[in-house]
């Protein structure tokens, strides 16, 4: 073997050991809001890891060659919070220097970070992480470190309003460290996240989710409606009407937790809320008196967070409905499970405080009481017939402030293909 052919060998070997660069991604043009009023305030609440404990994410190398000297390791858990107030500034930032509007807003370093006024809360989740870093100097004693990074990143899009996810979208950041520093993988960290928040807010699909909308969206077709029985029905008293609904009430039980539901048409359908069943096919009825009966999930709307269950074993009491909204001022009165199922059948009255429009849909305003439970539950006027469905509760420090939403049951209906 001559001279020449030993070096080519020598830097063939150097060459293939020595890459500190994981593949970098597009950086995409982000979207510039120049009209804060068409955007619904947004704030990140957090952003967590989810990456096995153990997982090799790269190469430490080492020498002025970069040639590896051991594996990069994750060694924080099967699930982390970063914490990253780091992170949170940086997604802020991103946001901030595009235009859009953000909640717990850098400018103002006297109220800190108060998300109460968001629209959108979004959270964030590295599903992946590649590194690379080498220590040029370490011969010298010089720990330095180069390299670079790219992840994905899973948003998860939420509105508090509905209580409920309203999206998830993917993105990937990644950057690249040519010269040596002390606090390499950290710069690495912030700007490969600060360019999937980039990428986030380059997204047609993020726009859309927390565009506010003009006026109503359009509910689905009516003419395929399939129609259901309403019968009227006259209570001598109020007591007589609330014991009637309540009959008619249900708990719907989930793996996840449970809500609030009632029985309608002949007895075979329970209205409640999307994010009450969530993804489930199957759910546990429990009536007023105790009865557990199976149900089908067979229509779910989660734009509108409405959702039909089927039984087939036997007919509950049913409700009757009302699609006219009483005018403001007008009692009404919220039946269903609050906190915990041996607390099904609790109600509790308020007024009509006026109709809303929210997320580009018709919304009941009412003081009556509502909490984690009633979701799904009936809100019924003072003839006893069932004009809302509860969804939504604005709890400010986890206290009562009097302002809740229902859905309208005009809009249940026409969400689940239902007519009168």
């Amino acid at each position: 073997m001559n001279k020449k052919t030993l070096i080519f060998l020598v830097l063939l070997v150097l060459t293939s050991s020595c890459a500190t660069t994981v593949e970098q991604v597009e950086i995409k043009d982000a979207i510039q809001i120049t009209d804060q009023s068409l955007v619904k305030p947004i704030a990140i609440t957090k952003v967590a890891a989810t990456i096995r404990r153990g997982t090799v994410l790269g190469d430490l190398s080492v020498g002025w060659a970069c040639m590896k000297n051991d594996d990069i390791k994750w060694r924080s858990g099967n699930k982390v919070f970063l914490s990253s107030e780091d992170l949170v500034d940086v997604f802020r930032e991103e946001l901030e220097v595009n235009g859009w509007p953000v909640v717990g807003s850098t400018e103002n370093l006297f109220e800190g970070y108060d998300v109460s006024g968001a629209e959108v809360l979004v959270a964030a989740r590295v599903t992946d992480l590649e590194v690379q870093l080498c220590a040029p100097n370490s011969g010298f004693g010089n720990w330095n470190l180069k390299g670079s990074m790219r992840m994905d990143v899973e948003w998860q899009v939420y509105s508090p309003a509905r209580r409920t996810l309203i999206g998830k979208i993917d993105t990937q950041g990644s950057a690249e460290l040519k010269k040596a520093g002390d606090d390499a993988a950290y710069d690495l960290l912030r700007d490969s996240f600060a360019v999937a928040a980039n990428n986030l807010i380059a997204s047609g699909e993020f726009l859309s989710l927390v565009q506010r909308s003009s006026g109503l969206m359009v509910a689905p077709d009516s003419s395929i409606a399939q129609q259901i029985d309403n019968k009227r029905r006259n209570y001598q008293t109020i007591e007589a009407a609330i014991t009637a609904v309540k009959k008619a009430t249900v708990t719907v039980r989930t793996a996840g937790g449970h809500g609030s539901g009632f029985a309608v048409g002949d007895g075979s359908y329970v209205f409640t809320n999307a994010h009450v069943v969530g993804d489930a096919i199957s759910v546990t009825l429990v009536t007023n008196g105790g009865l557990e009966i199976d149900g089908r999930v067979v229509t779910v709307s989660k734009e509108r967070d409405v959702a039909l269950i089927r039984i087939d074993s036997l007919r509950l009491p049913t409700v009757h409905l009302n699609t006219q909204i009483p005018g403001s001022g007008a009692k009404v009165y919220a039946i269903g499970s609050p906190l915990l199922e041996d607390l099904s059948g609790s109600v509790t009255s308020g007024i009509i405080s006026g109709t809303r429009i929210m997320d580009g849909y018709n919304w009941i305003q009412s003081d009556a009481a509502t909490s984690p439970g009633n979701s799904g539950g009936p809100l019924m006027d003072s003839n006893g017939s069932v004009i809302g469905i509860s969804t939504a509760g604005f709890q400010p420090g986890g206290g009562q402030v009097g302002l809740n939403l229902f859905i309208p049951i005009e809009d249940a209906l026409a969400f689940c293909e239902l007519s009168l």
